[in-house]
């Protein structure tokens, strides 16, 4: 392969991986820390009543698709209820959309009597987005309708939309105007007449809508709650509104335009939260209760219903026993990435490829002053018999075979007389890789007689150094989540080898050892 192949190739490898990888973090929110916390909302609507003893039917406005969050965990209690889903438009009528205002669940029952309590929970989990996006509304553009006045009541309508066309430059000016008047009528007899039979605001924010629909405005009322801690959540009334190909957010207590903060939409339109037949003395109570999950968690759950198929493919759709595991097995090309760097770059000599980083795979479980005892232990003793058979004159497979069958009885020695003598950490040292140690063993014995023990010891030294510094690496908390949340960091480190698997300049060792050749020249 040219140099060209190999930039392209490079560059290849480094635009996905991190391409995927930036995706994930900053679009999807998977945290880059495990230790990351995210803020959920537990709420809960509480729906009360009493039923006459005659067939029971109690409908609740429930959460639908909410800008900032993504509803999961949503659980439906009624004793002996039986529950549907029906859609609904913003006026209140059946919707068939895949995309409706509002979801309304309907309880029945055949024969209630006495007090009734129903309960609809749900949590609230935040979308990895800004604030200002996330209001972009997400229904199609109402078209107008008709506000079905009376002829007293159109005239009056006309009157009072006269009167603040005249006293507003634009929208930003006129809605406020209006709200002033509908929100203190006692000022104004159009408006007063208009609300004659209105008690509260949410009779109010409907007016308002059907005013600004025979104002040709579109326009709809929005319901729903601040996200405060609350066994008692007030509704709040808000006024959506079309203008300039954008949607508008109208505070009606404060009468200004803004966005909401920590408000959550809980249906749209002029439908009422909750209805009941066969039933009187309706009451609804809505509660919110903050909570601290994993930020990892929260995405995982967050994405099975927003976006099920990325975790359709991912290591997280595997089962937890497969998910442990490989929360293992993907740290091993980072100890590879590290040997690779030693020996190419700073030309540590080490037994074999994978040696080192097996090892510092097993140091995870035995920890690193135990596994570096227990290693030694038996690299010791097995030379000694290696050494024995030596003088055996074996061949070389039965003499590797013997070895193999002396590590074994080695490693059963060694754990039972320290689990005799109360060291129950000795017992770990089965979790060594029984063949590595049998190869380092013999290469370290042939080492020994071909280049002498200075030279056999010094690969012995630089193996454990790599595989200490491999373990440090492979027992980092921080690398272990990054590697598993985002695996196309793989690709990454792909390139990283690839870059230094074509290095031929000096090793840091090199000129360690050419040092004086470099001071006469």
């Amino acid at each position: 392969m040219n140099s060209i192949q190999l930039k392209i190739l490079v560059a290849l490898l480094l635009t996905l991986g991190l391409g995927i990888f930036s995706y994930k973090a900053f679009v999807l929110g998977f945290p880059l820390t495990p230790e990351e916390q995210t803020e959920i909302w537990n709420v809960e609507a509480h729906v009360s009543f009493e039923a006459e003893g005659s067939p029971v039917k109690a409908t609740l406005q429930t959460l639908n698709r909410l800008p900032q969050y993504t509803v999961t965990d949503e659980y439906y209690i009624g004793d002996d209820y039986g529950l549907l889903h029906a859609l609904q438009s913003a006026d209140g009528t059946p919707q068939q959309t895949r995309n409706p205002d509002n979801i309304v669940a309907i309880w029945s029952r055949r024969s209630a009597k006495g007090k009734q309590d129903l309960f609809y929970s749900a949590r609230l989990r935040p979308k990895h987005s800004n604030v200002e996006e996330s209001w972009v509304h997400p229904t199609e553009i109402p078209k107008l309708s008709d506000p079905h006045f009376t002829e007293a009541e159109q005239v009056a309508a006309n009157s009072l939309i006269t009167e603040v066309g005249s006293e507003s430059a634009d929208i930003d000016t006129f809605v406020p105007q209006l709200m002033k008047r509908l929100m203190e009528p006692s000022s104004n007899l159009d408006a007063a007449y208009l609300l004659r039979d209105t008690e509260n605001t949410l009779g109010v924010v409907n007016m308002a809508v059907r005013l600004l629909h025979f104002s040709g405005i579109p326009a709809q009322s929005v319901h729903g709650i601040t996200l405060t801690t609350s066994n008692d959540a007030g509704l709040k009334h808000w006024l959506e509104l079309y203008h300039n190909e954008k949607w508008h957010m109208f505070d009606v207590a404060n009468r200004s335009f803004g966005t909401p903060v920590n408000f959550v939409t809980w249906w749209r339109g002029n439908a009422p939260l909750a209805t009941v037949s066969g039933g009187s003395n309706l009451s609804v109570t809505l509660s919110a209760v903050p909570a601290t999950v994993s930020t990892l968690g929260n995405v995982v759950d967050r994405l099975a219903i927003s976006a099920p198929t990325i975790l359709e493919f991912s290591l997280f759709n595997l089962p937890v026993q497969a998910q442990a595991t490989y929360r293992v097995i993907l740290l091993i090309p980072i100890g590879v990435l590290l040997l690779v760097f030693l020996r190419n770059v700073i030309g540590i000599t080490t037994f074999g490829t994978f040696m080192p980083v097996l090892i510092a795979l097993s140091f995870r479980e035995t920890q690193l002053l135990w596994g570096l005892c227990l290693f030694s232990i038996v690299i010791i003793l097995g030379l000694a018999v290696r050494l024995y058979l030596e003088h055996l004159k074996l061949l070389l497979v039965p003499r590797l075979a013997c070895v193999l069958m002396v590590v074994v009885l080695l490693m059963a020695g060694i754990s039972i007389i320290s689990f005799k003598l109360g060291f129950p950490r000795g017992v770990s040292v089965s979790l060594f890789p029984m063949v590595i140690l049998s190869m380092t063993i013999e290469r370290t014995s042939v080492m020994w007689d071909e280049l002498g023990a200075g030279k056999a010891i010094q690969q012995i030294i630089g193996s454990m150094a790599v595989a200490v510094l491999a373990y440090i690496a492979m027992s980092n908390l921080f690398i272990e989540h990054l590697i598993f949340v985002f695996p196309e960091l793989f690709l990454v480190l792909l390139a990283l080898t690839v870059m230094i698997g074509r290095y031929t300049g000096f090793r840091l060792m090199d000129l360690i050892r050419f040092r004086a050749f470099l001071k006469e020249g």
